[in-house]
């Protein structure tokens, strides 16, 4: 173990449960690991010979995307299995279950249907190209209404920015452009940040509200303390900042595409992020 060094990717020959390591320090007598079944471990360099590994076997999504060592709480650390069973405790009757149906995905597919309805695509330019800004506003309205994602707080300074005429243009045409424009998301990401700014409304759940609903297979909704909590329990680095900003998004969605293929290992089958969200504000929740 004496060419062990930070950074390196390792297995405990003895505690093959707890997966694969990430070394976080060494000194001369022990080495402290980050392994993603059992979290952070210090281990006698006398007593334990770790196994480096390399090449694809190295590879693991949660090492990759690693809070810094200073952050990691193995008193708040939970392992994927662990959160399952939280999950569960909460749903026996797991994802397909009534209870889990009614109170997680009932709202945000109603929304999800209403926007089909709504403000598909093609409905969408016709608005658009007719300048009837109010009827995009008063939709997508009444589509965030029928969802349970936004406080009363929250929605009631959404709805207040739009009576304006010249924020009702602002908003419908920068949220097709996010929806359906041709650039890349990054960027369309960005200018809709940019315009929710000019109306005073930019704040992460609605910057990223209209994009979940839209295409719960493809985008997630980032309520704050729900995501820190989540991140930090799970020891994934999310680059948070207040301000809405693509590199947190992006750091947010690979956490939830991660927790979304770990749960079709574990044989919990998400049909999207919706499912996957709500996966989340179960670990998230202050326990």
């Amino acid at each position: 173990m004496s060419t062990i060094s930070q950074g390196d990717r390792v297995f405990h020959p003895n505690k093959k449960e707890w997966g694969l390591g990430r070394v976080l320090g060494v000194t001369p007598e022990n080495v402290d690991v980050f392994f993603v079944g059992a979290g952070a471990k210090r281990l006698s360099r006398s007593f334990v010979g770790l196994e480096y590994v390399e090449g694809r076997e190295a590879k693991h999504p949660l090492l990759d995307n690693l809070i810094e060592t200073a952050q990691i709480d193995n008193n708040s650390f939970v392992t994927l299995p662990a959160a399952i069973e939280r999950f569960q405790a909460a749903y026996p009757d797991g994802l397909e279950g009534k209870q889990f149906i009614k109170e997680e995905r009932e709202a945000t597919l109603r929304g999800y249907q209403f926007f089909i309805q709504l403000l598909d695509q093609d409905e969408f330019a016709t608005l658009v190209a007719d300048g009837r800004y109010q009827d995009v506003c008063d939709r997508a309205c009444h589509i965030e209404s029928v969802t349970a994602l936004q406080t009363k707080s929250e929605k009631s300074a959404f709805y207040g920015a739009l009576k304006a005429p010249l924020n009702q243009k602002t908003f419908a045409l920068a949220l097709f452009d996010y929806l359906y424009g041709t650039a890349s998301e990054e960027e369309r990401f960005k200018l809709f940040v940019r315009s929710l700014d000019l109306l005073a409304l930019a704040k992460w759940p609605l910057a990223t509200l209209f994009g979940f609903i839209r295409f719960p297979n493809e985008r997630i909704f980032i309520k704050p303390a729900i995501v820190q909590n989540a991140a930090k329990a799970i020891c994934w680095r999310i680059n948070y900042k207040v301000e809405p900003n693509w590199r947190t998004y992006a750091s947010v969605l690979r956490l939830y595409n991660h927790l979304r293929a770990g749960l079709l290992e574990e044989g919990t089958m998400p049909r999207d992020l919706i499912d996957v969200q709500s996966f989340v504000n179960s670990i998230g929740q202050k326990q």
